[in-house]
């Protein structure tokens, strides 16, 4: 189409051209038409005009038609120019359509992942909605539970608010008892020996009497005062003795008793204060109760194992070396009680950290198979990582078929 183009424009110079020739044409063809003869000077200084602008015509028309040739050849190189950039343009634009192709599969692929994508979400919606109808479910059923332990709780606690003031009843008997025993005991050892002196010296008398009265038997006499003597002072230093180790043995009897309360007492609380606390909502998330349900010749020295455990959350207490490792900060109580057999008192310590912090005694006055349960319980301020564990300080333990001896802790 372009080369038509200059084609058709050549052409019409090349007609203008030759149009304009006919006027200048050396042949004379148009010169003949003038009269040469005819003598009239102004013809002839027009037909010189004529041609001067002829020839001045000619000339512009050739530095026309140069131009133009230089316009038609700049044309050119700009068409091919243009040609160039078409066939770029052109490549880019089959690039572009193949882009637009690869961008239209995109498209649609796009299109059917969106599809599934719907699906799914679709489906995670009806899943959502269900385990939302069953979270309802379940949390309706979490508060008649609560509901319900709420109401088992109080009855408890009633119970227990009960029991507690029976028990700080007897508690206050027991110490009044005890400080009455500790009053009259003086008394009650000066009013014996009166009596044993009393007797002792009426037995004087009397020996000396007799030894006034009759000086035949004397010899006899002084042999059985000695003899009496002797029978007297032991049997006063029995009835002593016996005395003063049953009067011992009821005062250790009953402060134990009273050591035996205050902890029950003590126990009760602390058990009043966790059951308040998870009545307020407050869940313990650590706690342990081990036991010792067989004897062992090894359980009398060092750090006491409890192996058989009952309860261990938070998996603080290692029921191979008998050692609670505090896995949290906090406050926690820690509860042991022992049992005593045959003539043995044994004592044992909760230790913090290698610190011993209390003691208790399981006490034994000394008679075969007899029993004592000792226990004590502590509260304490211990950081993560904290060790706290059970250690002999003297005497042996008794181990029966169930947890009699136990060890356990929680926190508060």
């Amino acid at each position: 189409m372009k080369q038509t183009l200059l084609f058709t424009l050549m052409f019409a110079f090349l007609i203008q051209i030759n149009g304009l020739s006919i006027f200048t044409d050396s042949s004379g063809n148009s010169s003949s038409l003038l009269d040469m003869s005819d003598p009239d000077s102004k013809n002839t200084d027009v037909f010189r005009q004529l041609l001067n602008q002829e020839t001045i015509i000619r000339m512009s028309l050739v530095k026309n038609v140069h131009a133009l040739m230089k316009d038609m050849l700049d044309l050119k190189k700009s068409m091919e120019t243009l040609e160039t950039s078409q066939q770029k343009t052109d490549i880019e634009m089959a690039t572009l359509k193949q882009e637009v192709d690869k961008l239209k599969r995109e498209n649609q692929r796009l299109e059917l992942e969106n599809r599934q994508y719907e699906e799914t979400f679709r489906i995670v919606a009806e899943n959502f909605t269900k385990v939302d109808e069953h979270i309802q479910q379940v949390v309706e059923e979490l508060e008649e539970k609560r509901e319900r332990f709420e109401i088992n709780t109080s009855v408890v606690l009633a119970d227990l608010k009960v029991e507690v003031r029976y028990l700080s009843v007897t508690l206050l008997d027991l110490n009044k008892h005890t400080l009455e025993m500790d009053r009259k005991f003086p008394e009650m050892m000066k009013e014996k020996y009166e009596q044993l002196s009393l007797r002792l010296n009426t037995s004087v008398e009397n020996l000396n009497n007799d030894i006034m009265t009759t000086n035949k038997t004397i010899l006899q006499s002084v042999s059985d005062l000695e003899k009496s003597q002797t029978i007297i002072q032991n049997s006063i230093s029995v009835n002593i003795s016996e005395t003063l180790e049953d009067m011992m043995a009821e005062v250790k009897q009953s402060k134990n008793d009273q050591l035996q309360l205050s902890s029950a007492v003590s126990s009760l609380e602390v058990f009043r204060m966790n059951l308040t606390n998870n009545i307020l909502g407050k869940s313990k998330k650590v706690g342990f109760s081990a036991s010792r349900t067989s004897s062992s010749s090894t359980w009398n020295s060092g750090t006491l194992v409890f192996p058989s455990v009952i309860t261990n959350e938070g998996n603080g207490y290692n029921p191979s070396n008998g050692i609670f490792t505090a896995p949290i900060s906090g406050t926690y109580v820690f509860f042991v009680n022992v049992q005593s057999y045959d003539k043995q008192t044994i004592y044992v310590n909760i230790v913090l950290n290698g610190s011993t912090k209390v003691r208790t005694m399981a006490w034994s006055n000394g008679k075969d198979y007899d029993y004592d349960s000792g226990p004590n319980l502590v509260v304490l301020s211990i950081q993560k990582g904290d060790a706290v564990w059970v250690k002999h300080h003297s005497g042996q333990g008794y181990y029966s078929t169930g947890p009699i001896t136990t060890f356990s802790g929680f926190l508060l």
